[in-house]
């Protein structure tokens, strides 16, 4: 099962060296104007639905999932900061919850995994179930209308399959890119010391080796939806 998990690294390799094909859109205005926060030496958006979603991403995740959405959040946002289409199209409030809540269907003992959906699947309405629940909880009127929620959906959903990703928005490449970075390395303007400031700050741990153990038991439950 390792083997094929290394094996699924390189295919997504390969996609990476395609430049991005996805739609461009327009953003609502003013949409990325918020505060923003250091982490890892990386400058990110800081909004209260960012906050609770790293809030639930750290409850359910062990270290090193946790760790490793972290990192995509930070260098999908080390690639938006070096590129001025991106920095123009990319929605940084789902790209934030996207990363950080795109693996959430690996949480095995969680309410939300189903019994014969693939974990991107569950991790995609896991996600926007969240932000749904957050916004209904501030009863008051919201930025995320059903376009946002499409794009947080699609964000996690295609998370793991850049052949598709890299069609659609900038946002949900954007996802993409943050994963591919941190399973390979350095890429797409992320410079080397950037790269090793965010691994500094959320080691790697024994990402891999988890990741496998939880898709074998993948394997085991679902046959039929994992793949790897």
């Amino acid at each position: 099962m390792e083997l094929k998990l290394t094996w699924i690294v390189q295919v997504l390799v390969a996609f990476h060296a395609y430049p991005s094909l996805s739609f461009q859109h327009i953003l609502p205005r003013d949409i990325n104007q918020q505060p923003t926060r250091v982490l890892g030496g990386v400058t990110v958006i800081d909004t209260p639905l960012v906050r609770a979603a790293q809030a639930m991403a750290r409850q359910y995740s062990e270290d090193y999932l946790f760790n490793h959405i972290m990192r995509t959040w930070l260098f999908g946002a080390l690639v938006i900061s070096h590129n001025i289409t991106l920095q123009q199209t990319v929605d940084l409030e789902v790209h934030a919850i996207g990363s950080m809540l795109h693996d959430l269907g690996l949480v095995l003992n969680a309410s939300w995994i189903s019994h014969d959906r693939r974990f991107e699947v569950d991790s995609a309405f896991a996600a926007t179930d969240f932000v749904e629940g957050q916004v209904a909880h501030e009863c008051k009127s919201s930025a995320w209308d059903a376009h946002r929620l499409q794009l947080l959906f699609d964000s996690v959903l295609l998370s793991s399959e850049p052949k598709f990703s890299l069609y659609k928005e900038t946002t949900v490449a954007s996802v993409v890119s943050g994963v591919l970075i941190d399973l390979t390395t350095a890429d797409d303007g992320v410079t080397s010391p950037e790269y090793d400031n965010v691994v500094a700050a959320f080691p790697k741990l024994n990402f891999l080796p988890g990741v496998n153990q939880t898709l074998v038991a993948l394997c085991i439950t679902k046959p039929n939806t994992t793949y790897g």
